[in-house]
């Protein structure tokens, strides 16, 4: 037999050691390739969660996620926003199960039953919430305690706000022209929601004291008393605050002192315009200069309020041309009447001109249940429910008004040669026909015929002037209410919702809440594969953490095993 050689031995085996070293080779190679892969994917994740956060929302109408035009403009927001929940996250969820907890809270204060398929809703609030801040670093997102002392650093910048446990506030800071500029406002609960009295007790037992004695002032737990939510509106509350806090622009009302009692405008509603991104400006100058054309720019409205002159037929023209605004329009005039608003032949003439009529006489209130004691030309409203004061409706306070002239909607539409008008009502007296006329000058004690014609009367009128500009609906205004007294110190109170009417009205006429976008609230209809933001949390980490771990080792191992081999 024969032998292999030394040499042959040696050449095979330098043979095996090449070949394995370029499978070595190889496989290194591979796994640095494999591993910088690896390493990018991770990176490329990251940077994609960053800007755009993972959402798995399996909900029949996406009701945990945020709708596509609303995500574009909460990324562009490029000033510091914060939003103040003012209670405990735990508390908003209603998961403490205490007296602190927004179920029990909106249960006493705003008859709200507390029920599981409300809390559904305050968690969906929170989770939409929280994606503001996830979308946007400018956007921060903070859960106030208001119970906690240091709380106070935060709610005391909103003194000259109403607020209550449960609402949201909302502030900017930001520079115009260098100069420091601090724009806040205040989403309220009764606000983020649609309430509906499906059982129509609710009202009946908030307006009865022998039920509210019964029910301890409290929409009882899963009782059905209570109104009940069916819809979320935070999206579009939130969004619409955001762009209010952060537009540049600020709305001017001009108050020509020569004609207007700047006292009525300064008890109460100057402090709401200003605060809600308004100014008021005072001039003693005749309307002539005020008016000038080259004034237009400077302001976006005008103020009347009990006046104590009537205009000139010049200034009726003045104020004809600076609402059309040389044809670009986009102006509007407050009016407040005084009790001698009859007798203003030309400024009556100027507001008949827009629908709105004026009669001579104080309205009085016939029915007990409607004016103040004692005091039958003091008395609740109720408001028409239209477009214009559905805001201010949804806050469940009352209106009120005294002192009140005879008001008239002189028409709905009108067209002529040089404008196209409509006008709508936006308050009447509240007693369902029961209200007559008092002459002006009657004395104190002044009673009404048995025989007076009773009737319901119009408090509050709004009138547009519309036109088209290259495709565009141009629009002035003219809003005119029925009493000064309308935004007096008597009805600027938290119970009343006189102001927030009005406030609402000029946000309207100015374009002041013209956002950029449109929403749909949300419905809750299928709970059954709701994603919170904890869900969404565990499936980012699993699949941008945990998988390319799982990968690597993978890729170390089999490496390790070939070498090995």
């Amino acid at each position: 037999m024969f032998k292999k050689s030394d040499n042959t031995k040696s050449g095979t085996s330098k043979l095996r050691n090449v070949i394995a070293l370029k499978r070595n080779i190889y496989a290194i190679i591979l796994s640095v390739i494999f591993i910088v892969a690896t390493i990018g994917i991770i990176a490329l994740s990251t940077y994609f969660a960053d800007s755009y956060p993972l959402e798995l929302d399996l909900t029949t109408n996406k009701q945990h996620s945020i709708s596509d035009k609303n995500f574009d403009y909460i990324k562009k927001v490029d000033k510091k926003i914060n939003l103040y929940v003012t209670i405990t996250e735990e508390g908003y969820n209603s998961s403490t199960g205490t007296t602190n907890d927004l179920g029990y809270i909106v249960a006493k204060d705003k008859f709200v039953d507390f029920n599981q398929d409300n809390v559904k809703y305050y968690r969906q609030t929170v989770e939409l919430l929280k994606k503001y801040a996830n979308y946007n670093e400018n956007i921060k997102l903070s859960f106030v305690d208001t119970y906690d002392s240091k709380a106070r650093e935060i709610t005391d910048r909103f003194t000259d706000y109403t607020w209550n446990v449960g609402d949201i506030l909302v502030e900017s800071t930001f520079k115009v022209d260098g100069k420091d500029v601090v724009r806040r406002a205040v989403v309220p609960f009764q606000e983020t929601y649609t309430l509906e009295d499906e059982s129509g007790m609710a009202a009946e037992i908030m307006n009865n004291q022998y039920y509210m004695m019964m029910y301890g002032q409290y929409a009882t737990y899963g009782a059905g008393y209570g109104y009940t939510i069916t819809e979320n509106k935070i999206e579009m509350m939130i969004s619409s605050a955001i762009y209010r806090v952060t537009s540049p622009d600020t709305p001017v009302f001009l108050v020509p002192t020569a004609l207007s009692d700047e006292k009525t405008v300064q008890t109460a509603l100057e402090n709401t315009l200003e605060v809600n991104n308004f100014a008021v400006e005072y001039s003693d100058k005749v309307l002539s200069v005020l008016l000038d054309p080259k004034n237009y720019d400077k302001y976006d409205g005008i103020i009347l309020s009990n006046c104590k002159a009537d205009i000139t037929e010049n200034d009726r023209e003045l104020l004809e041309k600076f609402l059309d605004n040389n044809g670009k329009k986009g102006k509007s005039l407050f009016y407040f009447a005084g009790t001698n608003a009859y007798n203003l032949t030309n400024l009556c003439g100027f507001l008949g001109d827009w629908g709105i009529g004026f009669g001579e006489g104080i309205l009085y209130e016939t029915s007990e249940g409607f004016h103040a004691t004692g005091e039958p030309t003091m008395m609740s409203l109720e408001s028409t429910e239209s477009d214009y004061t559905k805001s201010a409706d949804s806050l469940g306070k009352y209106y009120g008004d005294k002192n009140m002239v005879y008001m008239k909607q002189l028409w709905e539409n009108s067209t002529t040669a040089t404008y196209t008008r409509e006008t709508e009502a936006l308050l009447n007296t509240a007693s369902f026909g029961m209200t007559t006329i008092m002459p002006l000058n009657a004395d104190k004690g002044w009673k009404p015929a048995e025989n007076a014609q009773l009737a319901k009367f119009v408090t509050a009128i709004l009138s547009e002037d519309g036109d088209t500009v290259d495709n565009k609906l141009v629009s002035s205004y003219v809003i005119a209410f029925a009493s000064s007294d309308f935004i007096g110190e008597d009805f600027a109170t938290d119970t009343f919702a006189n102001l927030n009417l009005v406030l609402d009205t000029a946000n309207f006429a100015t374009g002041n809440t013209d956002a950029p976008f449109n929403f749909v609230p949300k419905t809750i209809v299928n709970t059954s594969y709701n994603t919170t933001e904890a869900a969404t949390k565990a499936i980012r980490i699993i699949f941008i953490a945990i998988v390319p771990i799982i990968v690597i080792a993978g890729g170390i191992f089999v490496w390790i095993r070939r070498i090995r081999k």
